[in-house]
């Protein structure tokens, strides 16, 4: 099979955690205060609070079968047919949330940086990139995410630092929202917005088993929750709900609203720098798992010859929509909202017909 080398419980945090919080470069915040108000910041506690209720059915899973990956527990349980197509449904589910990542990106970047390239210079750009760090496989992007992580997270909490002099406490007002009925809807249906833990699933070898899994999974969880809510939290206090449901990119135009003086303004670059990078690697990531689950389907041992035309699969994906507004009106509502149906219900589903059945794995040296 093919091989992901090994990467430690660090690195594994930081690849999933730069992931996860990668959405909040995007139209995500703008998109939570539209739906809940000013209850957005903890809404998002809910759903890092479902989303780990989620995590721990799949951690259960991976515990019944020690040693395997979810494409191996697939078919020990279903069957090689039925399997196999339920584990091809996640490949063709990770093309398309790499070329809709990649898409929105694209469209942003153009709206604020670049309006009068086109986009497929853009995607092919980035592509190129995916397609380099793709080729010496999971062991060297998580080696990559671990250096980026850091700069990332101190780039984004530097820009909330910064924007503290246009913080006003009364923009919190009314403080529950639109309802306690809609945060808790609303959070649980956006647990969705943590799901890429998944991926971890597939490469249980690499991170060193389920007992690496529940600590790195929790780990990473969690402090995506803390991320999201404190970002919310000031995005709110600079812009309140009414005209915070509008900005494309909550975050950058934070950036944009900071100044101290003359000397002092206009901090972009810092967004830039993190918002390239964390994207850059969110579609590097899903456009690898794409290929890694294929080659898991058809027991393929090189992935190598595989990249070029999974490129030109997530190309297709990520030109479909036809404007910004298709992206995050169809795209990003199920990709934030209704994958959760797509990365956690199947798995449970699984560990149902396992324990109705009894099947389990058997343990290490039994």
């Amino acid at each position: 099979m093919n091989s992901e080398g090994k990467i430690g419980v660090f690195e594994a945090v930081c690849l999933t955690t730069l992931i996860m919080t990668n959405k909040v470069f995007f139209t995500s915040i703008a998109f939570i205060v539209q739906m809940t108000g000013t209850s957005a910041w903890y809404t998002t506690l809910v759903s890092c609070a479902a989303s780990l209720i989620f995590f721990y059915f799949l951690y259960l899973l991976l515990k019944r079968f020690p040693g395997k990956d979810i494409p191996q527990i697939y078919e020990a349980v279903l069957g090689k047919v039925a399997g196999k197509f339920l584990v091809f449904l996640f490949c063709v589910f990770a093309v398309y949330y790499s070329g809709s990542t990649l898409r929105e990106f694209v469209e942003m970047i153009k709206v604020y940086n670049l309006p009068q390239t086109p986009t497929s210079i853009i995607m092919i750009s980035f592509l190129l990139v995916a397609v380099i760090v793709s080729y010496f496989g999971f062991e060297c992007m998580a080696r990559v995410c671990a250096i980026c992580f850091i700069p990332t997270v101190a780039g984004l909490l530097l820009i909330l630092l910064l924007a503290s002099p246009s913080y006003s406490s009364n923009l919190l007002k009314p403080f529950g929202g639109y309802g306690i009925d809609v945060t808790l809807m609303s959070g649980f249906l956006r647990s969705s917005a943590y799901m890429e833990f998944t991926i971890l699933t597939i490469v249980t070898g690499a991170i060193g088993g389920y007992g690496n899994f529940k600590k790195i999974g929790v780990i990473s969880i969690l402090l995506t929750g803390v991320i999201f809510s404190t970002s919310i939290f000031c995005y709110l206090l600079a812009f309140g709900y009414s005209s915070g449901s509008e900005n494309i990119s909550g975050i950058f135009e934070l950036s944009r609203s900071i100044y101290f003086n003359r000397f002092f303004q206009r901090v972009e670059s810092i967004f830039l720098f993190i918002w390239v990078i964390s994207s850059v690697i969110t579609t590097t990531v899903t456009f690898y798992i794409s290929i890694l689950i294929y080659c898991k389907i058809f027991k393929i041992k090189n992935h190598r010859p595989l990249i070029l035309p999974f490129a030109v699969l997530v190309f297709i994906a990520a030109i479909l929509p036809r404007s910004m507004q298709e992206i995050t009106q169809v795209n990003v509502v199920f990709l934030r909202q209704y994958s959760m149906f797509v990365a956690y219900i199947p798995s449970i589903i699984v560990l149902i017909i396992a324990w109705i059945f009894k099947k389990r794995g058997q343990k290490a040296g039994a």
